[in-house]
């Protein structure tokens, strides 16, 4: 599946009250809307996504400048009787040539 990735998240540590280790990985994406029209509105464009990633994933790509245009090899599982895709690997494949674009400040 392609995506962009516009950012990542890495956290490592141990809980300060459970005192268990922990790491959690998450890939922040847009993903392509499919346009559709009808009396009620519209649809297009793309909106924004979080994957749960693998620490070793993120890990292999955090240096890079966001946006990335890249391949998410996935596969969809059950997790707590919901199904989730999970992303087995993230391979960059270019810089994104529309650069991420502020909001103007609220008045």
């Amino acid at each position: 599946m392609r995506v962009t990735v516009v950012g990542v998240e890495r956290l490592e540590g141990t809980g300060k009250e459970s005192k268990k280790p922990f790491s959690i990985g998450k890939v922040f994406a847009t993903v392509k809307l499919e346009t559709s029209h009808s009396d009620q509105g519209l649809t297009k464009g793309a909106m924004g996504t979080e994957y749960r990633v693998d620490v070793e994933l993120v890990k292999r790509i955090e240096h890079l400048d966001f946006p990335v245009d890249a391949e998410l090899t996935v596969e969809d599982v059950m997790r707590f009787g919901k199904r989730e895709t999970k992303v087995l690997d993230v391979r960059p494949i270019a810089r994104s040539a529309a650069p991420v674009q502020q909001l103007p400040k609220a008045a």
